[in-house]
Order: C-alpha cells, then structure tokens, then sequence
C-alpha cells in the first residue's frame, strides 16, 4: 500500500508546485540600468495618499498613489506625481493583482517611472522600479532597499545583483544606486 501512495503523493507534489509557479505574475527582468534608461522619471519622493477607484465601465480596478516628489533625478520636476496600478478595494469589492506594489503612507520610496497616460504614471518593470529609501537613524544617510517582489517571478534575472537586490549586510547608498542607475558613476 505504501509504495503505491509514493508515487501518488509525488504526483500531487508536483501538481501543487506547478500551480503555485501559475499563480506567480511573470516579469521580465530589468536591470536598475535598463530602468534608467527607459523610465521617463526618476524621482524620490514621500507617499502622500492612495485611493482605488472604477475604471469609467466598472469592469476594472485601478488605485492611484500619489506622490510628494522631493528630488528628481531624471525628467522634468514635478511637486506631486500620480502612479496608477491595476488592482485595489473598492466598497467591498477587492481585486488582487500577484505582484502588485503596496504603499503606505509618509513611506519613502525612489521610483523609476513611465507614463501611463496624459497626467499619471506607471512603475517600471511592472513592480521592480519601485525601491523603499531607508535612512542610518544617527547619520540620516539613505541607503536604497528593494521591496519584496513577492507573487512575482522574475524571468531572466541574474543569481546575484546588488543594485536590484541589495543585502542586509552590503547596504547601497541612494546616491551609489541613482548614479550607477542612470550610468554617472
């Protein structure tokens, strides 16, 4: 009885990891350089507000982040931005996007973004042009932390990259990650 519930039971394994990896958004990989060189905006900046919305046919989710720009790095300087995601909690309607970024408010972030249409933007790479800013509690120096990309698979993307993936151990200055983005090292 044993043996035959072995493979049985390695079969329903294998189901089980194949739908988790369904289940995951796939993206392909950008690099901090290829952001760079593709968004329209680079900027860092404070979250202000968030508010998820209808689409004007109802069939669609969307929430709107907005963003108090404190220093732009590429593009023309704006005060506030607006990036629109797909996905958000409308009344009690919810829709959820694998991958999709979470913002809270007063958080601050760097962001590497693209038009989205005449007034708004988009992050980059879908979730991977966004990058929390961490700041040294007695030198107030900012170090650049990605966030985790969770319910995302990364198709492409190298072992080891200390720009997208910075450890806890080697911190990268905001200043090294910006300028190593936008290739003026």
């Amino acid at each position: 009885m044993t043996r035959s519930l072995t493979p049985l039971v390695a079969f329903l394994l294998v189901g089980c990891l194949m739908v988790c990896a369904a289940l995951a958004t796939q993206v392909m990989y950008q690099s901090p350089q290829q952001m760079g060189t593709q968004s329209a905006l680079v900027v860092r900046g404070k979250v202000q507000s968030t508010q998820s919305y209808w689409n004007a046919s109802r069939t669609k989710i969307f929430t709107r982040t907005q963003i108090a720009v404190d220093e732009t790095y590429k593009g023309p300087h704006q005060g506030v931005i607006d990036i629109v995601q797909i996905g958000g909690t409308v009344d009690k309607v919810k829709v959820t996007v694998q991958g999709a970024l979470l913002w809270k408010a007063g958080e601050e972030v760097l962001l590497f973004v693209e038009p989205y249409d005449a007034s708004s933007f988009q992050v980059s790479g879908f979730s991977q042009g966004k990058f929390e800013v961490e700041r040294d509690p007695k030198t107030g120096v900012a170090y650049v932390a990605a966030p985790p990309l969770e319910g995302t698979s990364l198709v492409g993307a190298p072992s080891t990259d200390s720009l997208t993936k910075p450890s806890k151990s080697e911190k990268v200055t905001l200043e090294q990650f910006v300028n190593r983005a936008l290739g003026r090292r």
